[in-house]
């Protein structure tokens, strides 16, 4: 029988019984599962038109290694070489934590090596003259606006955790929002003064439902209606270093870093997983410090 249009094909059963696990134990979301599914398809073909092989537990080593080998050859970039390695690495950790294998014929391969790259950040004065430009602005949806960039800047949400924002999740009281970041996990985030009065300006007497809204209709904004926004008035700023959302949470946690915040407390405010997404950070603040330095300092002067 032939798949429906736009269906995907399954993958064998041991590979999908572990995207069922990311789905229902690790909570991924949609987009990752699709990220998973699509890595381990490159992963299999391979397998199957250059070894021959359509047997998980027959997979050893140097096959993993020539599948690096092709990746490089067909000219995919380092970071799509290292996300799928890593999707296989994660398919056989699986299988060994089933004890369907005794050992993982990925682990010890390595693949190319990233270079670091740094986030994109505004400067202080720069967000200073984004939300001058929201005052100034002469638009309807002015309060929805500022609302949206307070919140993205002011409090590092992603856009994605914006968009799913409910007005019952926001505790003006006790300055707190709960909030719902990848794979559904829920973190708590203080609440500043500047969003909190933001906010209770936009939304009004509204106390249920989504906080951002499209009118007359009343649906949620989506991820896209919510970046077209903040893409305008970043795009407005001379020599912005980006126009994207995301830059705003790198500047949140790039300017609490630079203001001596603790590392692990930043991470807990970004909802990371691991510390080590979060040191990232700590490169732009030692960037920005030797800036200003150079600037300051009466003996840093280039001769």
């Amino acid at each position: 029988m032939p798949e429906p249009k736009g269906s995907t094909p399954p993958l064998p059963p041991d590979a999908e019984e572990f995207i069922v696990f990311l789905r229902d134990e690790r909570r991924a979301s949609p987009h990752t599962l699709r990220a998973y599914r699509k890595d381990l398809e490159h992963f299999l073909d391979y397998l199957k038109e250059y070894k021959g092989k359509s047997d998980l537990y027959a997979v050893d080593r140097q096959d993993v290694r020539g599948f690096i080998a092709l990746q490089t050859r067909l000219g995919y970039s380092k970071r799509t070489i290292q996300r799928r390695l890593s999707s296989a690495k994660s398919l056989f950790k699986f299988l060994c934590a089933e004890e369907r294998i005794k050992l993982n014929p990925a682990r010890l391969v390595k693949g190319p090596r990233l270079s670091k790259r740094l986030p994109h950040v505004f400067t202080q004065s720069q967000m200073e003259e984004v939300f001058t430009r929201l005052n100034m602005a002469d638009d309807p949806d002015l309060l929805r606006d500022r609302a949206i960039v307070e919140l993205l800047y002011d409090e590092g949400l992603r856009i994605s955790e914006l968009a799913g924002l409910d007005v019952p999740n926001i505790d003006f009281a006790r300055g707190e929002i709960k909030v719902f970041g990848k794979g559904s996990k829920e973190r708590i985030v203080p609440l500043g003064s500047r969003a909190s009065d933001a906010v209770k300006s936009y939304i009004e007497a509204r106390t249920s439902g989504p906080v951002f809204i499209k009118e007359p209709a009343g649906k949620r904004m989506g991820v896209r209606d919510l970046r077209r926004i903040v893409n305008y008035y970043l795009s407005q700023l001379p020599d912005a270093p980006a126009v994207n959302p995301h830059a705003l949470r790198h500047s949140f946690a790039t300017h609490l870093m630079e203001r001596g915040a603790d590392l692990r407390a930043v991470q807990e405010l970004l909802g990371h997983a691991s510390l080590s997404t979060t040191q990232a950070y700590t490169h732009v603040g030692v960037k920005r410090l030797k800036e200003i330095y150079k600037k300051a300092h009466p003996r840093a002067e280039d001769k």
